[in-house]
């Protein structure tokens, strides 16, 4: 990589994406950098769409989960046969803390034998804001099971104690434990393993910078199965599949990731991966299809960091551009019509060999 952040920062990186006008003065303007995909088979890719600079190095923050997961699912899955495909999942999750995702958890730290005292995240309350209210009202005080990557941390230490290293730093950044990880990296992107610019991730575990045609290309092996030659990678296709059996495990009641992946933005033939990162960051992954046989890889990187509403915006025009957006059933107004034909928005991206309806 010849760029640095010294060099070039993310502002420099990005391109506009959309924008709005009321009354034709410009109100809202978000810039980033998106990089679409398609796979042709022998596991090369074709660029649709890259729009801002996809080499630029982004920290690719929770966007890393089914693969820090795959470094370690061998040492699991042979130690560990009471876990279900709902653990799995969990482990790839940034989850809400919502019920199900309490108790999935409270499930591992009773089987497996680590006290949730040993996890490294941070104390938080949960992204579920019901969750988060009766916590308050119970007088209960932030706690590190909480945190939306715990489930990620028990995994690494469920891993490090079938290896008699339970006691170890499982944080530190050196640690030979993330070796396995730097390796299924460096095979699936084709650099050398010292080429990775490392990190402290939100969740205090190390973190690893890609370019956006990087995780793009990730996503597509993700939801395509698609092996390197890295013996690991085989298993890609099974965390996939653990990701679209158990979406609100994955992501949490009405995140977007959650909603893609249950179809609420596709049609139901249509398979989707997603993961949502930290600071503007999602990947999407779209299976083999009719439109597309080889399937999609797509990263979307906002420059000015996490909102919801123009994440959802950016991806419902790329599945429209892409001809696999769903179509929303006409809805019954209720009260008086809401003015809208001064407001306009404008989109500044335009996938090439696009198949919009």
């Amino acid at each position: 990589m010849t760029n640095t952040y010294a060099e070039t920062g993310l502002s420099t990186a990005s391109a506009p994406l959309f924008s709005i006008d009321r009354s034709s003065i410009n109100e809202v303007s978000v810039s980033g950098i998106i990089s679409v995909v398609e796979g042709s088979g022998s596991h090369q890719t074709q660029s649709l769409l890259a729009h801002g600079d996809v080499s630029y190095r982004l920290w690719s923050r929770s966007l890393l989960k089914p693969w820090q997961l795959l470094s370690h699912l061998d040492e699991l899955t042979i130690n560990y046969s009471w876990l279900k495909p709902e653990h799995f999942a969990l482990m790839m999750a940034s989850h809400s803390c919502e019920s199900v995702h309490l108790k999935l958890l409270e499930e591992i730290e009773a089987l497996g034998g680590i006290s949730r005292n040993r996890l490294g995240c941070p104390a938080t309350y949960p992204i579920s804001h019901e969750m988060k209210v009766q916590l308050k009202e119970r007088g209960q005080e932030p706690q590190s099971i909480y945190h939306n990557c715990s489930g990620k941390h028990f995994g690494y230490l469920l891993a490090l104690k079938a290896q008699g290293m339970e006691e170890i730093n499982y944080l530190e950044r050196d640690g030979q434990h993330f070796q396995p990880l730097k390796s299924i990296l460096s095979s699936v992107n084709s650099r050398d393993e010292d080429s990775f610019d490392v990190t402290c991730d939100g969740c205090q575990l190390p973190n690893y910078a890609l370019t956006p045609m990087e995780m793009a290309r990730m996503y597509l092996g993700l939801v395509c199965g698609e092996s390197t030659q890295h013996p690991l990678t085989a298993k890609l296709g099974y965390l996939s599949e653990i990701m679209r059996q158990h979406p609100r495990i994955v992501s949490g009641s009405e995140r977007l990731d959650f909603r893609l992946m249950s179809a609420g933005l596709t049609e139901t033939n249509v398979p989707v991966i997603a993961k949502e990162g930290a600071d503007g960051l999602i990947g999407i992954g779209i299976g083999a299809c009719s439109q597309y046989k080889n399937g999609l890889g797509i990263l979307v990187k906002l420059a000015s960091g996490t909102d919801s509403r123009h994440t959802e915006s950016i991806a419902r025009e790329l599945l429209r551009q892409l001809g696999l957006l769903k179509e929303k059933p006409a809805s019954r107004l209720v009260g008086p019509p809401v003015r809208t034909e001064h407001l306009k928005t404008n989109f500044h991206f335009q996938l090439a060999l696009a198949k919009a309806r």
